[in-house]
């Protein structure tokens, strides 16, 4: 990415400011596109910048080469993934977790886990609308997609009620839990992005 490659981007979306710009994922010389949307940034071409799919030593070793943080981290979670150490090592840095995946695609086992059913009951709520809401209140950023425009609707519809301490309790044992995505062997090499940064 080049500075010059962001304008396009701004023209063809009909915006004259990107609210924010992510690398997708740690390959290729990731250090060096950072500083490219570090410059955009700086030049008020867009809002926020920040990663997606990034382990923590990656983003550690970002944070060591920036000027500026990123704001959000894109990244797995869903009641399967929860992963509390990222969590935390974000809210540290000031770093925003956005959740994809967070309905694992409607995945069967997820969405006839009992506590959804019964919270479901208790609130007038389906499934769905019970997720989103439990990893909004776990401060993360939802991007739920749908084609269905009831779908849709449904899940917007999910600020009309809360839920307990008790009922954030992760609803699933250990045995159950798993990834969707797994990174390349090459991303997770720590010195990564120095070696290809220049």
């Amino acid at each position: 990415m080049r500075l010059n490659s962001v304008s396009p981007l701004t023209i063809e979306t009909q915006t004259a400011l990107l609210d924010l710009l992510l690398i997708h994922q740690p390959a290729g010389k990731y250090a060096a596109g950072y500083r490219q949307m570090e410059k955009a940034y700086k030049a008020g071409k867009v809002h926020a910048i920040g990663l997606s799919n990034f382990n923590k030593a990656q983003i550690e070793e970002l944070l060591s080469l920036c000027e500026v943080n990123p704001t959000v981290l894109q990244t797995e979670l869903h009641p399967y993934h929860q992963k509390p150490e990222m969590k935390a090592f974000l809210k540290e840095n000031g770093i925003v977790p956005q959740a994809w995946y967070t309905l694992e695609h409607g995945d069967k086992a997820l969405l006839q886990e009992s506590l959804f059913a019964q919270l479901g009951e208790k609130y007038g709520k389906y499934a769905p609308q019970i997720i989103l809401r439990r990893n909004i209140r776990s401060s993360s950023i939802v991007i739920p997609g749908s084609k269905n425009p009831e779908h849709i609707k449904a899940n917007f519809d999910r600020f009309d009620f809360a839920l307990t301490d008790a009922e954030m309790v992760p609803p699933v044992d250990e045995q159950k839990r798993k990834t969707f995505f797994a990174c390349p062997d090459a991303w997770t090499d720590i010195g990564y992005a120095e070696k290809l940064h220049n």
